[in-house]
């Protein structure tokens, strides 16, 4: 994989609800059994995904389809990161506050975690598409599902971030990342529009 897409590929894999659980979690009484759960939850269920993906491409080389000589994974790509450009932009008024599932993660067993945590890389459709983009990439550049490791462990260093925040700010620590979760869930899609557009960009 291109070193340059990496980045941007596991920061699009984690920003909204997933590092917003992330966060949620070291509130609780159990912050670091609950939370390596949940990054268990997510690198596993990523890597699995993004696995499968993958073999779809390489066994019906889908990646080598084409109309006319242009490829028509590479459009279909431009296109639904455009969608999800505008997804993003239509829904960020909407919104306000975390959703009623998110707020009842305090008193969540660890085994809801787990699922919680595979729901929003299984099902999510940002994370399908970059599962599906990373299969794509590693077919398109012959290369074997490990170099993907990269990606993968940047998104595991992502998804610790609220742990080692917890660690570094002490007590404080769940006040601070407050403000940041209130930002996160109202102006994440910024973030997101930038990301797909450098996607866009390098895909054309």
């Amino acid at each position: 994989m291109e070193d340059i897409a990496i980045l941007p590929l596991a920061l699009t894999v984690m920003l909204g609800p997933q590092i917003l659980v992330g966060m949620l979690l070291i509130t609780r009484k159990d912050p670091i059994k609950s939370s390596l759960i949940y990054i268990l939850a997510i690198v596993s269920t990523l890597i699995f995904t993004t696995y499968i993906y993958y073999s779809i491409a390489n066994t019906t080389s889908l990646h080598k389809a084409s109309i006319g000589g242009k490829p028509i994974i590479k459009y279909f790509l431009i296109a639904l990161f455009i969608f999800l450009i505008i997804r993003s932009i239509v829904n960020r008024k909407k919104i306000t506050e975390p959703p009623k599932w998110m707020q009842g993660i305090s008193t969540s067993s660890l085994s809801k975690i787990f699922l919680i945590g595979f729901s929003l890389i299984a099902f999510m459709p940002t994370d399908i598409a970059i599962a599906f983009t990373v299969g794509n990439i590693l077919n398109s550049e012959s290369s074997s599902f490990t170099s993907a490791l990269p990606f993968f462990g940047a998104v595991l260093c992502i998804s610790m971030l609220p742990l080692l925040l917890y660690f570094s700010l002490g007590s404080n620590g769940s006040k601070k990342l407050e403000k940041v979760n209130i930002w996160l869930n109202t102006h994440g899609y910024v973030i997101n529009v930038i990301v797909f557009s450098f996607f866009i960009f390098l895909l054309i």
